[in-house]
């Protein structure tokens, strides 16, 4: 009881930084490319191995993380390459081949994203909001499509336009029998925000399985990072389509888009096996 009264007088960030990640978690993130705490006798014998240093990138808030280079096998999705455009359901394609499908707000990094999954630019980046009008459907060879929907939210469209965005998104999730899954991409820095929760929820609504990608995740240090994915976990228990995994990256550094791309290939039947986190 003490506990709850004290939680409820702090703000709400002095109560995320309440929140304390388990080693578990560390190590997972560590494991992605994410790097490591600060030095502790637990790592010194690490330091004391590795003479050579990493090749390191410094982030725009000069954050330095190592390069990332997979200590699983590296997985490669085939050639994503355009398939077709659509601004209405009439103009969708076939359903001849399973699809994800990767949505988010405007300006959370999917476009990036997009990119280094394909390894190429398939994707124009913009910092200007509301730049993706239709969903774009890309085929990784004959064996699935790649669906790349409008942002939500913020647009420097007018309203009436927003609106057919949402309904053309919601046309195709309710009828598309070969959607398997929607990947949300939010931003690391920021969470869930309520735009997200109103997507999810009809997400929910029509029993399709969604996950969350964190994207921009080089940016946040290791703690914050590990909090903020604590508490997007904890906003994600009301949903019973939710996968409760979320998943980790950073398009700059290459930090967990191995991961990324190994879950997808399972998903769509293109590995026999998936080795789950440790």
């Amino acid at each position: 009881m003490l506990c709850r009264r004290f939680m409820s007088t702090l703000s709400k960030r002095q109560q995320f930084n309440q929140i304390q990640p388990s080693q578990k978690l560390y190590d997972k993130l560590e494991r992605l490319g994410f790097g490591s705490l600060p030095p502790t006798k637990r790592y010194a014998w690490k330091n004391k191995k590795n003479k050579t240093a990493p090749t390191t990138i410094t982030t725009s808030n000069n954050h330095k993380y190592s390069l990332y280079e997979p200590k699983d096998p590296e997985y490669k999705f085939p050639l994503l390459s355009f398939f077709a455009g659509a601004k209405t359901p009439a103009s969708f394609p076939p359903e001849d081949l399973e699809e994800v499908a990767v949505v988010g707000r405007s300006n959370v990094g999917k476009s990036s994203l997009l990119n280094t999954l394909a390894g190429t630019t398939i994707v124009r980046v913009s910092d200007k909001p509301g730049l993706t009008q239709q969903l774009n459907f890309f085929s990784a060879g004959k064996l699935f499509y790649m669906v790349d929907m409008p942002g939500y939210g913020f647009a420097l469209v007018d309203e009436e336009e927003r609106e057919q965005w949402r309904q053309l998104m919601e046309d195709y999730i309710s009828k598309r029998k070969t959607l398997k899954r929607v990947y949300m991409v939010i931003d690391a820095r920021h969470g869930l925000k309520v735009a997200d929760i109103d997507f999810l929820r009809m997400l929910d609504s029509k029993k399709v399985k969604f996950q969350i990608v964190m994207t921009k995740s080089d940016i946040p240090i290791l703690p914050q990072l590990a909090r903020r994915i604590i508490t997007v976990q904890d906003g994600l228990k009301g949903f019973r389509n939710a996968i409760q995994d979320v998943l980790v990256v950073s398009s700059k550094t290459g930090a967990g888009i191995n991961q990324m791309k190994k879950e997808m290939l399972f998903l769509m039947g293109q590995l026999k096996s998936k080795d789950p986190p440790k």
